[in-house]
């Protein structure tokens, strides 16, 4: 009669043991899923935060930004080649994409309300069409063959002129070759003039008809657009500056890439202004470009000043 109830009860043990255990597996099976699940989705909410508070992703982003830009100077510093052919590849299509991201970011700016306010007046000031300059090109510099520095401190005295009569602001950017010296010493004598000239060619093909480049000094162009609004000014400003940083530079067409870059500083020149009051804000801006490092752009609208920087 005992033998009946003792199978059952085994019986009973067995069935209980092997669900407490199917439970118990399915139980960690989902947990190991959930954990895994919520780990990999971890970034996705982070970005996901990032995107509620938009201040904080840019902050993020300046950030990473500024700590790539002290890792790859760091790396600039090491003498001798540190890339081999396929990472310095891998290195240039990545700034390419930055670089384009970063543009289109850039370009999504607030409009400044300063310069909405300021644009009806130029409108009005503009009712009085500004005369084509009859540009003075020689004497001309020797090696860059441009208008040297009295043939530009001429052109500058008669635009100016021309903007007080008609009331009309104009444009001076001056583009410093950065480390002149050094170029000499390196590639020779005639290769600073040669990069020069390689400089003065970008600007020509982002200037209008009615500009002229001159040669301020013998590491530095100067460029003139008459009857430039401030906006205009700083938008052409910015093409160059671009032309120059993305350029190849080489000494021949088949020698090696040379780094050469430049500081710049644009000028808005307003109706009364001097040559020398125009100069002497453009040197003090050149030397705020120099201190902000390389392919920086200083925009100097009056008497106050706007930093440009090159990422």
């Amino acid at each position: 009669m005992t033998a009946i109830p003792l199978a059952s009860l085994f019986s009973l043990s067995s069935d209980i043991l092997i669900c407490f255990g199917v439970g118990l597996l399915i139980a960690v099976s989902l947990g190991f899923v959930a954990g895994y699940l919520l780990g990999k989705g971890s970034t996705d909410r982070d970005f996901r935060r990032a995107k509620k508070h938009l201040q904080n992703c840019y902050q993020h982003v300046q950030k990473s930004l500024e700590t790539a830009y002290a890792a790859c100077a760091l790396l600039e510093k090491y003498p001798g080649p540190i890339l081999t052919r396929e990472q310095s590849a891998e290195l240039n299509q990545k700034r390419s994409r930055l670089l384009d991201l970063v543009g289109r970011l850039v370009e999504r700016k607030t409009p400044d309300p300063a310069a909405e306010s300021a644009s009806p007046k130029t409108d009005r000031k503009k009712l009085q069409e500004f005369p084509a300059m009859q540009w003075a090109l020689q004497p001309e510099q020797t090696h860059i063959k441009l208008p040297d520095a009295s043939a530009f401190e001429a052109n500058l005295e008669m635009m100016l002129l021309a903007g007080t009569e008609t009331e009309q602001n104009s444009g001076l950017l001056l583009v410093q070759m950065n480390q002149h010296e050094q170029l000499k010493d390196r590639f020779g004598l005639m290769a600073p003039a040669k990069f020069m000239k390689t400089l003065s060619r970008l600007v020509l093909h982002k200037i209008r008809d009615e500009d002229v480049i001159c040669v301020w000094k013998s590491d530095t162009l100067a460029i003139l657009f008459p009857g430039l609004t401030v906006s205009e000014g700083q938008a052409c400003s910015e093409l160059i500056r671009d032309a120059i940083r993305h350029h190849h530079f080489r000494l021949e067409t088949s020698s090696p890439e040379v780094v050469v870059t430049a500081s710049l500083a644009y000028i808005t020149c307003v109706p009364g202004d001097s040559a020398e009051l125009a100069l002497e804000r453009g040197a003090h801006a050149l030397t705020q470009s120099q201190k902000q490092g390389r392919n920086q752009l200083i925009i100097q609208d009056s008497h106050s000043y706007e930093h440009k920087r090159a990422m």
